[in-house]
């Protein structure tokens, strides 16, 4: 994994030393080696972290045999073996045993159709010389970044991280209205939007291409919701299982390729334990580093779990506790982020990572099999909301949930029932969104000061839920939930979380769910087979009862979040009203009525305080920016 940055101006000619302060600004992401390769009228540069063929003959910028063509590459290619035979076969030759040479060569050939060959999670800028043409790609489910911003047709910057732009006296400074909106809304920033006017990132499975005189437009060249759209698969689910676990088993094959120690997070979950297993079949148990973190707290607590799994597989089993000052670390946790984020999880993924990083460079992650088997609490609301939207009493099944006492726990039973007998009054797609919600677009008119509240609710960002959801209307509305969660959580939420979480660490995460191929063939399972009345992950769960202990299986699923409501303290209040860009914006009086409402007990406001501390902390690093 690595970091890449670049700058190509028509103009005028780019100083180096502006692309190097842009790739040491994300020395994390690849801190093995460093280089620049620079000709008018573009500089584009890369910070590496060796993976595959880890000599320095593979180090990058990187150049084709042809000289024409020049690459910053940041991923890996799981299939670039079986590619690079097929590329020897129509007569390339390649000097080093790395996956970029073999994605050079696979464009070299096809052109922009390469893209269409690769099986993987990568982000890469590829120049070339004759044509005078920048391309800019992103992988299918944008498991890794790219940001970039136009200054109107003569020039674009670009990078692995936001901060990276930053650097150049170009990128702007000015916050977005829309991406407020969403992040209060949310606790992330959705695809198309960044927290900086006019910067945007590339979405997943695009790419761009960049030429004089003309405006560059994100063009799609793979599409999630003709996924959605094709035929069911007509088998039984004993079948269906068999053929599940050929495809894991392939897949697990080829994203375990490397030339570095590789291990694997395990939560204790189905998804990360059905991971862990599938690597047992193909190797020594005990060869198996895995990894997990667990909280003081039981209710957050799952070393047991993870234990279980671990010692049922018989894999080498790294664990640590989170402490109840870890919240000390998010100023520096907030850095790593990049944009405003407020994923709860992320305190103990970056714990994980920095623990695993001290035995392996790779570790492979469950990402992606909630979305793909219908896995989270939210699906079986959705199924409820089916079955009670209609009935004429559900104001009262909300003023009951409404006096219920309230519970810091994790996902309480009060905090589950409040948010769904709310939910009830709205359409189904309303409904979903809701399930999620951090702040009301009526809370926000009263956080805001103004003039900013009035800018920020003009963006609902439902309407860009909305619109993903008109991409597959035709389906069955459960499908349309986890088409909708595979366009905005995982990509701005799981997959931006893990990124950058492990990044900061300079560790590789890779999900294997999400190897497009695997992901095609999940998603054409029928609906039944992933949820049927409140049962859901029928077909994963069915397929690994032969690998993994019952009780895991079948255990209530539970999350992966830490207690921030029993964290966020005075000194987190003081913390947060210490920025003076955070004063402006917001009312001090609503935040502080927040803060009472928190402390008395009479509601967990401890989201809404957690998303508000992060985009204070944010703003500080942007008045006074420091490297992580």
């Amino acid at each position: 994994m690595c970091g890449i940055v670049g700058s190509l101006s028509w103009s005028t000619p780019e100083d180096p030393a502006i692309v190097k302060r842009m790739m040491e600004s994300i020395i994390h992401r690849g801190p093995d080696a460093g280089g620049i390769w620079t000709k008018e009228p573009i500089t584009l540069g890369h910070r590496r972290l060796s993976i595959l063929d880890t000599s320095e003959a593979a180090n990058q910028p990187m150049t084709d045999s042809s000289r024409r063509y020049i690459i910053s590459f940041n991923g890996e290619i799981y299939n670039f073996h079986s590619l690079r035979n097929t590329l020897i076969e129509q007569g390339m030759t390649f000097t080093t045993n790395s996956d970029t040479e073999v994605v050079l060569a696979a464009w070299r050939l096809w052109g922009i159709d390469a893209l269409l060959h690769l099986e993987g999670m990568f982000a890469f800028a590829l120049w070339d010389d004759q044509e005078k043409k920048l391309y800019l790609a992103r992988d299918r489910f944008g498991e890794k970044p790219l940001y970039y911003f136009t200054h109107s047709t003569s020039s674009i910057i670009f990078g692995s991280e936001l901060k990276a732009l930053q650097q150049h006296p170009l990128c702007p400074q000015s916050l977005s209205p829309k991406a407020i909106s969403q992040f209060l809304s949310l606790n992330y920033i959705l695809t198309e939007s960044c927290i900086l006017e006019d910067v945007h990132k590339l979405p997943p499975a695009h790419f761009m291409i960049i030429q004089e005189g003309e405006a560059p437009v994100p063009k799609a060249y793979w599409s999630l919701a003709d996924q959605f759209l094709a035929p069911k698969w007509d088998h039984s689910l004993s079948q269906l299982s068999d053929l599940f676990n050929t495809a894991l088993g392939s897949t697990i094959k080829d994203c375990t390729l490397s030339d570095v120690p590789l291990g694997a997070f395990l939560s204790g979950g189905i998804d990360s334990s059905a991971i862990v297993a599938s690597m047992a079949k193909n190797q020594d148990s005990s060869n198996i580093k895995t990894f997990t973190i667990g909280f003081e707290d039981d209710s957050f607590n799952e070393l047991d779990k993870a234990q279980t799994v671990a010692s049922y597989i018989g894999v080498d089993h790294h664990w640590e506790t989170v402490a109840m000052d870890r919240l000390s670390l998010l100023p520096k946790i907030v850095g790593a982020t990049d944009e405003p984020f407020a994923d709860t999880s992320m305190i103990p993924v970056y714990v994980l990572a920095g623990m695993a990083r001290k035995d392996v460079t790779v570790c492979l992650s469950g990402d992606g099999g909630d979305e793909l088997f219908a896995g989270y609490e939210t699906y079986r609301a959705d199924q409820l909301h089916r079955v009670l939207h209609h009935l004429p009493f559900k104001k009262f099944l909300s003023n009951c949930a409404n006096a219920l006492p309230v519970s810091l726990n994790k996902v309480s039973f009060d905090y589950k029932a409040r948010q769904f007998c709310k939910g009830l009054q709205l359409s189904p797609q309303k409904a979903h969104y809701f399930w999620r919600t951090i702040f009301s677009e009526d809370e926000k008119k009263k956080l805001l000061r103004d003039p900013y509240a009035q800018e920020v609710i003009k963006h609902d960002p439902f309407d860009s839920f909305n619109q993903f959801y008109q991409d597959v209307k035709s389906c069955n509305i459960m499908e349309q939930h986890l088409y909708v969660d595979l366009k905005t959580w995982l990509v701005d939420d799981i997959l931006v979380k893990v990124d950058r979480m492990s990044m900061a660490h300079s560790l590789e995460a890779r999900a294997p769910f999400l190897n497009h191929k695997l992901a095609e063939w999940i998603i054409r399972l029928p609906i039944d087979t992933k949820i049927n009345g409140l049962r859901t992950k029928i077909l994963l769960k069915k397929s690994q009862e032969s690998f993994l202990p019952l009780s895991t299986i079948y255990a209530k699923k539970e999350g992966f979040s830490a207690p921030v409501s029993q964290w966020l303290n005075r000194d987190s209040r003081d913390q947060m009203l210490d920025n003076k860009l955070f004063r402006e914006w917001f009312n001090e009086d609503a935040i502080h009525d927040l803060w009472k409402s928190h402390e008395s007990g009479k509601a967990d406001c401890g989201l809404k305080l957690f998303g508000l501390l992060c985009l204070s902390l944010w703003m500080d690093r942007l008045t006074s920016p420091k490297m992580i």
